[in-house]
């Protein structure tokens, strides 16, 4: 642990520069990167010279950015990145060869990659070229930010929040079934905020013809297109619907039974929608969500939020699935109109022995509850 202060302070910027790409580098990693100047400037402190994140798809990673982003002699820089760089060819060169060329003398590094393909050979390729390698300058942080990356190159599983919008009293729903509005504009623009910041949105199918969403990212001055995936045992989809009508950009899968007849399979496949067959749970019948999972882990969706309704949430906690879960909670009651989801119930009432509360916040007019999974 041979970094200072001043190192910690320039890791935690690339960490903030890592925010920039988050939801969109995916299957690669959300990282930042910052190079500072060998020279000083007249306070004697160093200059900064150069910033990247890894952009969409994981082109270009954050240390090609930062460096092409340099107007000026990298000879003898530092550099900051929250991963060890790359070693290996994929859509594009090797980091670590792109810093032996610029003549960077010292990388100083947050977190070793867990990738198989790469973790500790970028750092033994960037020693053995003579350039001082530090590593584990704010480990904790950056571990932190790429838990989906790393659960799913070691677990080959995304990192799973839920998202809930719940009444006063606890109801997620009305017993009619009619839809309900729970949240207000503000803490709707607040939760399109947190789907900017993931990689796929997931809804069941019950969400899906009562609320008939778009699952888009409604912000001013954000361009995101969100991987949406609909559970569908059945395969079935609603040419009228939101999704199916808006699937222009082709990041819409249907996740299904493996027993779906493959004309309807067909059909989906000529109107663009992707589709991911998995097993059925042998006691319920409905999907088998573990493997559902493991198939979005496969196509390199890192981060999932889910926006479920009563039967997907009981079936998500029932098999301890989330490793996060928000709750907005309104402050208006349902009364005897709601529906009683005892899953709901027992979290929010702290019985729930797999969950704990991390924090809770005022949101505009809302409560927001933040649970995560004791491991």
């Amino acid at each position: 642990m041979n970094f200072n202060q001043d190192d910690i302070r320039y890791m935690q910027y690339a960490l903030q520069i890592a925010k920039i790409g988050q939801g969109e580098s995916w299957p690669n990693p959300a990282v930042g990167c910052v190079i500072i100047s060998n020279d000083k400037s007249t306070n004697n402190n160093p200059i900064i010279i150069g910033t990247g994140y890894t952009n969409r798809g994981g082109v270009p990673h954050a240390e090609i950015m930062a460096m092409n982003s340099a107007h000026e002699n990298l000879d003898g820089a530092t550099m900051y990145v929250t991963l060890e760089p790359c070693c290996h060819m994929g859509k594009s060169k090797p980091c670590t060869q792109e810093i032996i060329k610029n003549k960077i003398k010292r990388v100083v590094i947050a977190m070793v990659d867990p990738n198989p393909l790469v973790s500790g050979k970028g750092i033994d390729e960037l020693t053995k070229n003579g350039i001082e390698v530090i590593l584990g300058c704010c480990e904790s942080e950056a571990k932190e930010q790429n838990l989906g990356f790393i659960y799913r190159v070691t677990k080959n599983m995304p990192k799973i929040t839920v998202k809930l919008a719940v009444t006063n009293d606890n109801y997620i729903c009305r017993k009619d079934d009619k839809r309900v509005k729970i949240t207000s504009e503000s803490v709707d623009k607040y939760i399109h905020l947190i789907r900017a910041k993931h990689d796929g949105l997931l809804i069941g199918s019950g969400t899906y013809k009562k609320d008939n969403p778009r699952l888009t990212v409604r912000l001013e001055g954000y361009n995101k297109k969100l991987h949406k995936f609909l559970l569908s045992s059945c395969g079935e989809i609603m040419e009228d619907s939101n999704l199916y009508i808006e699937n222009h950009d082709n990041t819409l899968t249907l996740i299904t039974g493996s027993d779906v007849k493959e004309s309807i399979l067909n059909a989906l496949d000529n109107h663009g929608v992707g589709v991911l067959k998995v097993k059925k749970d042998l006691n319920t019948g409905r999907l088998d969500l573990l493997d559902a999972f493991e198939n979005i882990a496969k196509i390199g969706i890192n981060n999932l939020l889910i926006e479920p309704g009563a039967i997907l949430f009981g079936s998500l906690i029932d098999n301890v699935l989330p490793d996060n879960i928000i709750v907005f909670k309104s402050h208006e009651n349902l009364g005897k109109a709601g529906l009683e989801v005892a899953q709901i119930n027992q979290l929010l009432n702290n019985e729930n022995s797999e969950y704990e509360k991390n924090y809770e916040k005022f949101i505009f007019d809302s409560t927001m509850l933040h649970y995560k999974k004791i491991r």
